[in-house]
């Protein structure tokens, strides 16, 4: 429930144990085991789409899945866990279908840390290399469209519209990276691997005091 396997754990307290206090950002292995569905063959239709799966059986099962890309999670324990978050539902036959393809934590404390470290993390990172003035060079992109005109119903709308936009954009920038993940896959281990992100968020002022120069 926390996301943490036994494996990570152990790697957290060594590097505690020899002053390592170097950043390491990971995904939980729920998001990883939910990317996967959608990504790898052996668990996609020939659509692309990612296929009901029994629980158990010697391959191209869910506990193959979360037993491949899972960590050391037992696939009951990510069965139950997925259950709760509202990422999967099961059958009366007993097979497993997705219906989320991300989940957001539902507890206030989990949401803050999963923000901070995929959210706020990424974007300051993305601020301080445009910023560095050794990287003029290479920028990587940030844009930002804003209005300060709306009112009443307006603005109702337009969360309602941005959502279903983003939505929609950061899920076709997953299908690309899952294209790219298929593309490069040389059955090496994810670690040799590069971390790209893409981040797109919505935002509304309710300080009254707050001032901004656009």
């Amino acid at each position: 429930m926390t996301g943490l396997t036994r494996k990570e754990i152990r790697r957290l307290r060594d590097k505690i144990a020899t002053g390592d206090s170097s950043l390491s950002v990971k995904t939980t292995p729920l998001a990883d085991v939910l990317h996967h569905w959608h990504a790898h063959p052996d668990f996609t239709d020939t659509n692309g789409n990612p296929r009901k799966l029994p629980f158990a059986k010697k391959e191209n099962s869910f506990t193959s899945l979360v037993k491949k890309f899972g960590g050391d999670i037992p696939a009951g324990a990510m069965r139950t866990e997925m259950k709760r978050v509202g990422a999967i539902r099961e059958d009366e036959s007993g097979l497993l279908a997705v219906v989320e393809r991300t989940y957001r934590a539902d507890d206030s404390h989990e949401t803050l840390v999963t923000m901070l470290v995929h959210g706020v993390y990424a974007l300051l990172s993305n601020v301080a290399h445009n910023t560095d003035a050794k990287r003029a060079d290479v920028t990587w992109a940030n844009r930002i469209a804003f209005t300060k005109s709306l009112r009443g119903s307006g603005t109702r709308q337009l969360r309602r519209i941005t959502k279903d936009r983003i939505v929609d954009f950061a899920e076709s920038i997953d299908d690309i990276f899952i294209a790219y993940e298929s593309l490069q896959d040389d059955g090496g281990p994810d670690e040799d691997g590069s971390t790209v992100a893409v981040g797109v968020y919505y935002f509304e002022e309710h300080d009254d005091n707050a001032k901004y120069t656009w």
